[in-house]
């Protein structure tokens, strides 16, 4: 029995190692690439990274359920210095062997792009909030409008708090663009298709993740509270592929993934709020952001407020 169950295993191992095989032979694979020649990419507003906003008591924990009142905005700026790389498909290097006279290349350049900053009106967060003596600590989630984590670090005292905070979430963003585009894909590993080159454009909705990291400070005068917040923002963090619509590519292969050929550029932030603690049990904020960065040629300005629940 003992030697039937091993065998069982054996022959189990062995054919989830050839439907492997199989899968990978009938679909084949792909090497694509972009260089985006035009196009405006939506970003949406960050959250706000700050702390608890007033002196928490020694020793303690809260939760802050807030919802935050943004002016709707559509706010374009354009971006210099982004430049495409070269990239090349068919080639010794790149999956196709010795096949050098069938390569497609694309050549260096630069990129006209576009960030149009955005601001939805209404947005939730909850937030877990703790001290000890001295230290602070709080994490929580958010909805504006796709999900997103955040975390914070520092020291609450009675005149005031200085932190680190950070967050990473979801966005769902609007995406138009013009690309120039190369491909070669084949359904079986040993048989490439003859490489295509085309010129072509992307309009729609894409998913990628966002985030951001920074620091906090604030000044307690009674009940009222001033905060600085400085940030590093990555709006289309990690992103390293877009959609598009290659030409003559394989059936077995899903005609929305091309590698980019450049990278989507930070931005810096600047909050300045104003709060009132009423008891410890509601807050009001008011705040503005100020956005600008090495690669955008506009300063920009959102204004923002918020009522929070303590609880």
């Amino acid at each position: 029995m003992m030697y039937s169950s091993k065998r069982n295993i054996i022959r189990t191992m062995l054919c989830c190692v050839i439907v492997s095989l199989l899968f990978a032979t009938l679909t084949g694979c792909t090497a694509r690439f972009m260089s985006v020649k035009e196009g405006d990419f939506d970003v949406t507003l960050h959250p706000e990274l700050k702390g608890a906003e007033y002196n928490m008591n020694e020793n303690s924990s809260i939760r802050r359920v807030a919802v935050n009142i943004h002016k709707i905005e559509n706010q374009k700026t354009k971006l210099s210095k982004v430049w495409t790389g070269a990239a090349v498909v068919c080639d010794w290097d790149a999956h196709c062997g010795s096949r050098t006279d069938y390569s497609e290349k694309l050549e260096p350049g630069r990129a006209d792009i576009s960030y149009v900053f955005k601001s939805w009106p209404v947005s939730f967060s909850l937030e877990w909030l703790e001290k000890s003596q001295i230290r602070f600590i709080s994490y929580g989630f958010g909805l504006d409008p796709a999900p997103y984590g955040k975390v914070s670090v520092g020291l609450n005292g009675r005149w005031g708090e200085i932190g680190m905070a950070a967050y990473l979430g979801f966005d769902y963003s609007n995406t138009n663009y013009t690309y120039e585009g190369i491909s070669a894909s084949t359904p079986f590993i040993q048989s490439w298709d003859e490489p295509t080159h085309d010129n072509s454009s992307y309009n729609g909705y894409q998913f990628h993740l966002r985030g951001g990291f920074g620091g906090y400070a604030s000044v307690f005068f009674g009940p009222i509270a001033l905060t600085y917040s400085p940030s590093v923002q990555s709006p289309w963090l990690w992103t390293g592929e877009l959609g598009g619509d290659p030409a003559g590519y394989s059936d077995l292969i899903p005609p929305d993934e091309y590698e980019l050929t450049f990278e989507f550029p930070i931005y810096f932030s600047h909050y300045f709020g104003v709060t009132w603690t009423y008891r410890e049990k509601m807050q009001f904020s008011a705040g503005l952001t100020v956005v600008n960065g090495i690669q955008l040629k506009e300063r920009l300005y959102f204004g923002s407020g918020s009522i929070a629940y303590l609880f």
